[in-house]
């Protein structure tokens, strides 16, 4: 049986850099969090179906990843949404 990837309705960025965050409403419901700071990425996925960012950022992590250095607070868009697919790949039903 193939995966389906799951679809996004939004993604907002909400934060530029130190921490490089957006927030991602999935069209199931579920919202995801990305945050990028100190050289680690972390993207969390809410438990259920919501529309308050905070049952994403206490969820379960999908993806935790050092990429950078130290002090590292910014994540381009082009890299945020290459780990997005990966960790949309690994919530696929």
């Amino acid at each position: 049986m193939a995966q389906q990837i799951i679809g996004i309705k939004y993604i907002r960025k909400t934060c530029e850099c130190c921490p490089s965050q957006w927030e991602v409403k999935l069209i199931d419901g579920r919202m995801l969090y990305i945050r990028y700071r100190g050289g680690i990425l972390s993207i969390r996925i809410s438990l259920k179906e919501t529309d308050n960012i905070m049952d994403a950022v206490s969820g379960k992590e999908i993806i935790g990843e050092k990429l950078g250095a130290e002090f590292d607070g910014y994540l381009d868009d082009n890299t945020m949404k290459r780990y997005l697919k990966t960790a949309l790949e690994r919530i696929a039903v």
